[in-house]
């Protein structure tokens, strides 16, 4: 019984030792077949969480971003094409008709084209959106230069003393106070003919308590020049129809809030009832 024990031990052994010889000889093929494996399976999961990656993210080239409006406007036209066919009108571009089989196959030249059409339109909408805003904005400006383009006649040869002051407080001598001045005031020896700066009709001839002898003449686009601490008011009258440079009195003393200030000429400007700078249309006077 032992002896057979014995056998079985050493045939044991033998097995144990062929198989240890059999490691050491394929163990070196064996661990490297196992190491490609390895990084095959490596790079192939890290080829599929780049491309996970690139699919997650949105477009990187700019140019893919420009287009992007482009798709959604196909998109657009291919719905307005299938109603198109749907209701079997059968126009395309400029509203010529073609067959069917025409449309289908010339459909995506057409959706192209009308796309780029459809890009001008938008742009030129654009543009013409802009255009409106910055007309808009301009309307001040084209309003002075109309105003600039009545050219009026200097009323009275003399030094502009008090300007037109509507938004701020100017200094009134006289008055000894700040408040606004809704015209100029034009220093000049008394006596020197004050002139209409426009053709028009004289529609007012007054002796005021507070601004002195005043003329007011009408001119067209209800434009009105109004004349005030004058000399005399007996050179024209109401109804009368004056020339520009016409004499229509001269500069006197007679404004009672202009004692202090000597001789001037109290120069107003109204255009549809509001009072205007008469710079705008006397240009600048020297001061």
């Amino acid at each position: 019984m032992s002896l057979e024990n014995n056998n079985n031990n050493d045939r044991n052994k033998k097995e144990k030792k062929s198989l240890y010889q059999t490691m050491d000889k394929q163990g070196f093929y064996i661990i490297l077949i196992l190491c490609v494996a390895i990084i095959a399976a490596t790079a192939i999961w890290v080829n599929n969480q780049k491309e996970d990656y690139f699919i997650g993210e949105g477009p990187t080239n700019p140019f893919e971003e420009d287009m992007q409006p482009e798709v959604t406007l196909v998109e657009d036209n291919e719905a307005v094409e299938e109603t198109d066919d749907a209701q079997e009108t059968g126009k395309i571009g400029q509203g010529k008709p073609v067959e069917e089989d025409e449309k289908s196959s010339d459909a995506p030249k057409n959706q192209v084209k009308q796309d780029g059409k459809d890009n001008k339109k938008e742009d030129i909408q654009k543009d013409s959106g802009k255009e409106e805003k910055l007309e808009e904005t301009a309307v001040p400006e084209a309003s002075e230069e109309a105003s600039a383009s009545v050219s009026m006649m200097v009323p009275v040869i003399g030094r502009l003393t008090l300007p037109f002051a509507d938004d701020h407080l100017v200094y009134h001598k006289t008055l000894d106070q700040w408040s606004t001045h809704k015209g100029i005031d034009i220093q000049a020896t008394e006596g020197s003919p004050v002139k209409a700066a426009l053709d028009g009709e004289i529609v007012e001839v007054i002796n005021d308590t507070i601004m002195g002898i005043t003329i007011t003449i009408k001119h067209n686009d209800d434009m009105l020049t109004r004349y005030s601490n004058l000399s005399t008011d007996a050179m024209v009258k109401v109804g009368d129809q004056v020339e520009k440079g016409q004499t229509i009195s001269g500069v006197g003393k007679t404004a009672s809030n202009k004692t202090l200030e000597g001789p001037v000429l109290h120069f107003q400007v109204l255009k549809d009832d509001k009072f205007i700078d008469p710079q705008i249309y006397l240009g600048k006077l020297n001061k």
